[in-house]
């Protein structure tokens, strides 16, 4: 005798709810082992384990998407050099102190430099900031004031300054001192230099 099998309606329904489940929110994948950004549902998140390595580049970043806050500050190029005497003895521009950064891409830089200095009776001199062995900047003129009461004195200079863009690769950003009046002395000079961000 030849039995028929006749599904039970408690099973027709749970077919029924399988295949509406599968097709009204199942993952359509586009490619071997990819999620597409229409492939996550509302509030799904990935994750940094869920992304590979170097599989992120700049292209893949909206420019100026990133704030400074999300920058690392030793994934910036920096440095600071300390001098501790510079006494130029002409009017001929001595090196006072220099530093070198190398910069990962086009970018352009801070640079602030700062010294004291101190003088006997009238002196004079100019200070000004260099980049890659250029003046870069308006002058400074440490001494002009001083005289009489005042002679002798340990007063301070500082010089700010933002370049341009400069290309990748290595960049000396330094601080050059003459005397024009002697005897003008800088004990301490102090050069840094910062990058901000692309030009």
């Amino acid at each position: 005798m030849r039995s028929r099998f006749r599904p039970s309606p408690a099973m027709i329904v749970a077919c029924i709810a399988l295949f509406v489940a599968l097709g009204g929110s199942a993952v359509a994948l586009s490619g071997s082992n990819t999620v597409q950004s229409d492939d996550l549902g509302p509030g799904a998140q990935v994750m940094a384990p869920d992304v590979s390595a170097n599989a992120v580049n700049g292209a893949d970043v909206v420019n100026g998407s990133i704030a400074g806050a999300d920058i690392a500050p030793s994934a910036l190029s920096k440095g600071r050099a300390i001098n501790s005497n510079c006494n130029p003895t002409s009017n001929a521009f001595a090196d006072c102190g220099a530093v070198t950064i190398n910069l990962a891409r086009t970018a352009r830089v801070l640079i602030v430099a700062s010294s004291m200095w101190y003088g006997n009776g009238a002196v004079g001199g100019t200070c000004r900031i260099g980049v890659d062995g250029a003046p870069f900047g308006l002058n400074a003129f440490p001494g002009q004031l001083v005289s009489g009461s005042n002679a002798g004195a340990e007063e301070a200079l500082t010089l700010t300054n933002v370049t341009g863009p400069l290309p990748a690769g290595d960049h000396t950003f330094g601080l050059a001192c003459n005397e024009l009046d002697p005897d003008i002395v800088f004990p301490e000079t102090y050069v840094s230099a910062v990058v901000l961000g692309p030009g």
